[in-house]
């Protein structure tokens, strides 16, 4: 009766999968063919392919993956992930968690690089990967399907704007993240943006997440319980001992929090934060 029960259970999750309809937009790409065999993976099964990173990707909002390999007419092989996220923002996070600090980056997308081979980028709302096969494609050729890929997926894909207004001077290249979940601990403060400074007074990690006055002050609130910081959120900065992140300053203004992490005297990274946008 159990064997009856698991081969049910495969066979139910097996005709979910092949119910799914590789999208049209990608069947055929300048010269490139979608080859006959196409795997299909969500949130429930991305572990059988991706294994011990499922957990991350799954905590950037995963929706699905294929997996599809596609010949040239000269016979090259490359293959494709199109791994989808709930949107651009959550797409960019995982992204960024992958992207080399040393990578040279390419106009792929919104934004891409390639290393040892393989073509990386982000598109909308899909973060992809490029893989060359054997017969291997020229590092050209890849290039090219790489941008074609990302024009069927969005016409004129841009980073997300939030990055601009942190501040050009001191920023440290390729270090900007999108921390989905929970930043500071606290339940719930999801989509916060971060990125690593270098200045004369030394490094830190600025921080700034923008959403309705409710939600920051809620965070904070509960910010401040955490630290057992007997205080009332009011409109002004904040210096603060965390036992876990150490020396934190933040700041908030209606609607807005920013901050300084990861720096051993945060007052001399004032101006920073007073250069947020």
């Amino acid at each position: 009766m159990k064997k009856i029960y698991v081969s049910c259970i495969i066979l139910f999750s097996s005709l979910i999968v092949t119910a799914q309809s590789y999208p049209s937009k990608f069947m055929d790409i300048n010269g490139w063919r979608a080859q006959n065999d196409k795997q299909y993976f969500s949130p429930e099964n991305l572990y059988d392919y991706i294994n011990g990173a499922s957990d991350f990707y799954l905590g950037y909002k995963f929706q699905d993956l294929w997996v599809v390999d596609y010949r040239n007419q000269e016979g090259q092989l490359v293959t494709l992930e199109l791994y989808r996220h709930k949107n651009p923002l959550y797409a960019f996070g995982i992204y960024s968690e992958e992207r080399p600090a040393t990578a040279s980056t390419r106009s792929i997308g919104a934004q891409g690089f390639i290393e040892d081979g393989t073509a990386f980028f982000l598109a909308g709302d899909y973060y992809v990967k490029i893989f060359n096969g054997s017969p291997a494609a020229p590092k050209q050729s890849l290039l090219d399907f790489s941008r074609k890929v990302a024009e069927r997926i969005c016409e004129d894909c841009q980073l997300p704007q939030e990055l601009a207004h942190f501040p050009a001077s001191g920023k440290v290249k390729m270090s900007e993240r999108y921390m989905a979940e929970n930043f500071l601990g606290v339940t719930g403060f999801n989509g916060v943006f971060t990125s690593l400074y270098k200045t004369e007074a030394g490094s830190c990690r600025l921080f700034m997440y923008k959403g309705s006055d409710a939600d920051c002050k809620d965070f904070l609130s509960r910010y401040f319980n955490r630290l057992k910081y007997k205080k009332k959120v009011k409109v002004k900065r904040y210096d603060l001992e965390d036992p876990y992140m150490g020396k934190v300053t933040i700041e908030y203004k209606g609607g807005l929090i920013t901050g300084i992490l990861d720096s051993s005297s945060p007052e001399l990274h004032a101006e920073l934060l007073d250069s947020i946008q």
